[in-house]
């Protein structure tokens, strides 16, 4: 029995390796892409294919186990996207040219990670390596933000990539500190914060949000007197955030200026209307084509061929993909599961749901495609894990 168990958590660890293993190649990869200046250059290229190479390794390794823990599914999931592909390619064969570009993501990242997330048997071993994963990510991210305010690299205008990064970090210290003030976990949360402000997009603050509001419900009914004064304190920060909210950012607007950098997240939180980037003419655009083929839609990557790039919104680009029934349906059904696992009793669970929530689901409300966002199809993985896995959980403290 003990040998069983000791098997199944090598295992879980493999697959917790090969999940985690993109965060770290990819934060480490855009340090050496804009610290020597390679972004869009022939050597840039390579440095990407070989990051790429690197996580695939490890997505090789664990595959034996989720295909010996799920062979059927990995078959069956296979299959059917293969076969959806083949719809599109002949109802939408305009759409091709844009549809090649999410073969690779989807078939070698994005289901892979959907597969391995949901071949999980112990959360806690999945945890352990999202906590080391945030501490390296944390590190390699504010060498970047160091060497960006002493302008020595640059990330360009604001850096989207470097901001969703940073969210896995922020995301890990901000739970454990919301459950237990802690000084170095406070300053953590501060750095990761100026970093996202500073360089990068709203999007991320959004997640962070969200994420801040799902931990502070689940933790009310499990309050002491010392988190409520935690609480109060906090409270009291924010609402005098609130209140004199332009006065700080333009004061941390003119605090970056002196390092030569013009945050744009901070000019399009001083405006006084609501600024979406464009956004609401991809929106607009795409809605008009799904209402003229409201049955079939347009089609897999459909809105690329209509705007040429993403529409930015999860729930515009399924009913585009799937005409306005059949995208309903799955959106009322990806719905349903999200708040179905909320509901959840068992807290780390829960913490881990909302964690991969804040940064896998959230940001497709404003940027990128679900189509080839890795990290959307492990949380829906975890999802699925929670419905269909849910196996009894060991000690397993004095095995990691």
């Amino acid at each position: 029995m003990e040998q069983k168990i000791e098997k199944g958590i090598l295992e879980d660890k493999k697959i917790s390796m090969a999940i985690m293993s993109s965060f770290v190649v990819l934060t480490i990869q855009y340090l050496i892409l804009i610290y020597f200046d390679l972004i869009d250059t022939s050597i840039g290229e390579k440095v990407q294919l070989s990051s790429k190479a690197i996580v695939g390794l490890f997505y090789l390794l664990a595959l034996p186990i989720a295909l010996k823990r799920n062979k059927i599914e990995f078959i069956g999931i296979y299959i059917f996207s293969i076969f959806i592909f083949l719809i599109n390619y002949i109802f939408f064969n305009e759409n091709w040219v844009y549809l090649k570009s999410i073969i690779f993501p989807f078939f070698f990242t994005c289901l892979p990670s959907f597969i391995y997330s949901y071949s999980i048997h112990e959360w806690d071993i999945l945890m352990y390596f999202m906590k080391k994963t945030s501490k390296i990510v944390f590190v390699v991210g504010t060498i970047i933000g160091i060497l960006v305010f002493l302008g020595k690299s640059s990330v360009g205008t604001y850096s989207m990539r470097l901001s969703y990064y940073m969210l896995l970090p922020t995301a890990i210290y901000l739970d454990e500190f919301l459950e237990k003030m802690s000084l170095k976990n406070g300053l953590i949360i501060s750095i990761c914060l100026m970093i996202i402000l500073a360089l990068g997009s709203r999007g991320a603050i959004l997640c962070i949000g969200i994420f801040t509001i799902l931990k502070l419900v689940k933790n009310i009914s499990k309050l002491t007197y010392t988190k409520i004064l935690f609480y109060l304190i906090i409270f009291t920060i924010v609402i005098t955030g609130l209140i004199f909210l332009d006065e700080i950012l333009e004061y941390i607007y003119d605090f970056l200026l002196s390092f030569g950098i013009k945050s744009r997240s901070i000019q399009l939180f001083l405006r006084d209307d609501v600024h979406l980037s464009g956004r609401d003419r991809l929106y607009e655009d795409v809605i008009e084509e799904i209402f003229n083929r409201p049955f079939l839609g347009i089609g897999l990557a459909g809105d690329r061929a209509i705007t040429g790039g993403y529409v930015h919104n999860i729930f515009i680009e399924i009913l585009a993909n799937f005409g306005i029934v059949l995208g309903v349906l799955n959106i009322i059904a990806l719905l349903y599961i999200i708040i179905k696992s909320l509901f959840i009793k068992n807290i780390k669970k829960y913490n881990m749901i909302i964690i991969w929530l804040s940064i896998g689901f959230v940001h497709l409300f404003v940027s990128t495609s679900y189509l080839i966002e890795f990290k959307f199809w492990i949380f829906l993985g975890l999802l699925f894990n929670k419905l269909f896995n849910n196996k009894k959980v060991i000690n397993l403290q004095q095995h990691i």
